[in-house]
């Protein structure tokens, strides 16, 4: 289950949103976030300077599932439109590090998306607050990891038997539900030649779900990060937030995206 922290620091991540985004809060931003917070986002510089700027913008966020593992809190979601990235709302996965009793880093990804399809790309299920052990937590975490590592990176594809739940769904913005092992492997195959070469950097579980920020190589270098549900020790649901790899010469800080 939840340590105490742990249900303290989504707290803190929902006090500190509010405050930019609900309540234009400058002294809320100054209780919840550390003066020299470390931005990811590509296109936003670091220390709470920035943060303050937020007040001026208007959209709101609708975070749908998260988890808390230690330090660190992430949700998947969506922010509102207008946005700063355009009339469509932005499907995102925002991830939150906190130090402190304060928000010290963060890292994102977003994609601007039609509401129908961005509908198809949160629904399902999922409870980073569920009652689990945490013998189940590190269950979770280490059957992602092997996913990650030996079906997507090295191609095992004979273990997505033992992995993946006979009625696995994948959310898919533009198709809606994709269910059954099957299609997880044509995607693999078909689609991807057979691997999906990356480098996991950071894997985080409660309740029923766990989630991995990753980078993923090839003809579309990009972020990406994936959550699954698990059921059974089995992933039994799959969503995921994508963004390009932004050129160096067009992002804000030293430290973009990882």
């Amino acid at each position: 289950m939840l340590s105490e922290q742990e249900k303290n620091n989504i707290q803190i991540v929902w006090y500190g949103l509010d405050a930019i985004l609900k309540d234009k809060s400058e002294s809320g931003i100054d209780t919840n976030f550390a003066i020299d917070f470390i931005q990811h986002n590509p296109w936003a510089g670091d220390t709470i300077v920035h943060l303050k700027e937020m007040l001026q913008m208007n959209f709101g966020y609708k975070p749908v599932r998260w988890v808390s593992d230690g330090d660190i809190m992430a949700y998947h979601g969506y922010y509102t439109a207008p946005n700063p990235l355009g009339e469509h709302p932005l499907l995102c996965t925002d991830v939150w590090r906190i130090e402190n009793g304060k928000v010290q880093e963060h890292w994102d990804a977003l994609m601007p998306l039609p509401d129908e399809q961005l509908q198809n790309a949160i629904a399902g299920a999922g409870d980073g607050e569920k009652e689990v052990s945490d013998d189940i937590r590190k269950k979770n975490k280490a059957s992602i990891k092997r996913f990650l590592d030996h079906v997507l990176n090295r191609g095992r594809l004979v273990e997505i038997d033992s992995l993946v739940s006979t009625d696995y769904i994948y959310h898919n913005e533009m198709d809606g539900e994709l269910r059954g092992k099957e299609v997880l492997k044509d995607h693999i195959v078909s689609k991807m030649g057979g691997r999906m070469h990356h480098d996991n950097k950071l894997l985080l579980a409660s309740g029923d779900l766990v989630m991995a920020h990753s980078h993923y190589f090839g003809e579309k270098e990009r972020v990406v990060f994936d959550w699954f549900r698990m059921d059974d020790g089995k992933i039994a649901e799959h969503w995921s937030v994508e963004q390009a790899i932004e050129p160096w010469e067009n992002v804000a800080n030293d430290h973009p995206h990882f």
